[in-house]
């Protein structure tokens, strides 16, 4: 029988100790399934040429990137950070058919939320549910400023 080398076994135990070192930073959950966060919400084209993205994070950070404006970060409120958690959650993500998110005639705007769990899918979408709505009136209460934003403090 052969015999393994001290250092060959120290060096398996070492590698299996800081494999997970590098994971990506979206974890599963405990049902294997990818986490919900975070949550990426996407608005091209339309008549005013819009080019947003929000990227909403499990605690509630938001970072806003808008076509023409410096990028910001907010933080959601406590109430905002329960709505759009539990509503985010209720999504059959791994379900989600991917959208079409090229713009069209007539429909030349196109909104949609993906996550690392699925997506992406238009707000709009019935595969979206209450959710859809409830990102868009976050994407809406957003898009002019900080200081009018009623669920979102800059940070």
């Amino acid at each position: 029988m052969r015999q393994f080398s001290p250092l060959l076994c120290w060096t398996a135990v070492v590698v299996a100790t800081t494999a997970g070192c590098g994971a990506p930073a979206t974890t599963p959950t405990d049902q294997g399934q990818p986490a919900v966060f975070p949550v990426t919400i996407t608005r091209t084209g339309g008549i005013a040429g819009f080019g947003d993205v929000l990227v909403v994070a499990g605690d509630g950070l938001v970072s806003v990137t808008r076509k023409g404006h410096t990028p910001r970060r907010c933080q959601l409120t406590p109430a905002a950070v329960q709505r759009l958690t539990t509503s985010a959650s209720t999504v059959t993500w791994s379900r989600i058919t991917p959208a079409n998110t090229r713009a069209s005639f007539p429909d030349d705007m196109v909104t949609t939320m993906s996550s690392p769990a699925g997506g992406p899918v238009r707000l709009e979408d019935p595969q979206a549910g209450a959710t859809g709505q409830l990102f868009l009136e976050l994407l809406n209460d957003l898009n002019d400023g900080p200081s009018a934003s009623h669920t979102c403090r800059p940070v």
